[in-house]
């Protein structure tokens, strides 16, 4: 079994708790969502696709890398000498979906034992037994709201709340009327503690990003949730390695 790779990369959090924290992002290939409502484009080996801002990591491609082994994947790694350890951040795509995969297991058990905290970033959608090292995960859970052409199952969704270190909740929103969406289902979900929980606008570049954010203020003043800045498409713009 191989496990397909799109990227590794060194640099800060730019979305959810972790914020401008230094992290080592690995990002894996492959989602079971495509998310045609979000609107982004891209261009993938002269076939157009539309979906979310990262559809090189959702369409399988010449730059995906299939590994056959954990070495393979550490080897990837970028080189750091830092204490504190970085956070590491599992993206996608779903990386949920390779939960099963071996060589993933062994990565995740060998960085938990290194000391490093491990996060997750999933649409909470795949349901899977939190067996170790997956027990060590913690979750920034996006769950897609009907705009984006899809729907987080609840099961799945629960599980996680109920068996992950830590969940923080990131709702993107088109639009400030979203937020009926994201209150219905909030009331349908169980919660060991009440999670942190961001409203985050769906933009992929600087000015409409600054835009969303300021219209979604006061949701985030009236219902006590946090704002997602998406600290990385204000630097960088929405470029991939950052």
């Amino acid at each position: 079994m191989s496990l397909p790779l799109v990227e590794t990369f060194y640099s800060i959090q730019g979305e959810g708790s972790c914020v401008g924290q230094p992290s080592l992002f690995i990002r894996l290939g492959g989602c079971n969502f495509t998310c045609s409502g979000f609107g982004g484009k891209a261009t993938i080996e002269g076939q157009e696709f539309i979906g979310c801002d990262s559809i090189y990591a959702v369409r399988p491609n010449s730059q995906w890398q299939y590994l056959q082994s954990a070495k393979e994947l550490l080897d990837k790694l970028p080189p750091h000498n830092l204490e504190p350890l970085p956070l590491i951040v599992l993206t996608g795509g779903e990386p949920s979906l390779h939960f099963k995969n071996p060589i993933l297991l062994e990565v995740l058990q060998i960085l938990r034992t290194r000391g490093h905290t491990l996060w997750v970033e999933s649409n909470g959608s795949v349901f899977f037994d939190f067996k170790p090292p997956l027990d060590a995960l913690h979750f920034t859970l996006s769950p897609k709201l009907s705009f984006s052409g899809e729907a987080t199952p609840l099961k799945p969704l629960q599980n996680i709340l109920e068996h992950a270190l830590e969940v923080v909740l990131k709702f993107v929103l088109k639009s400030p009327t979203d937020i009926h969406e994201v209150q219905a289902l909030l009331k349908n979900l169980h919660f060991k503690k009440p999670p942190l929980i961001y409203l985050m606008p769906l933009a992929t570049d600087k000015e409409k990003l600054q835009e969303g954010l300021k219209s979604l203020v006061p949701l985030c003043l009236e219902h006590g949730y946090s704002l997602g800045q998406r600290l990385h498409i204000q630097l960088w713009g929405n470029t991939p390695g950052h």
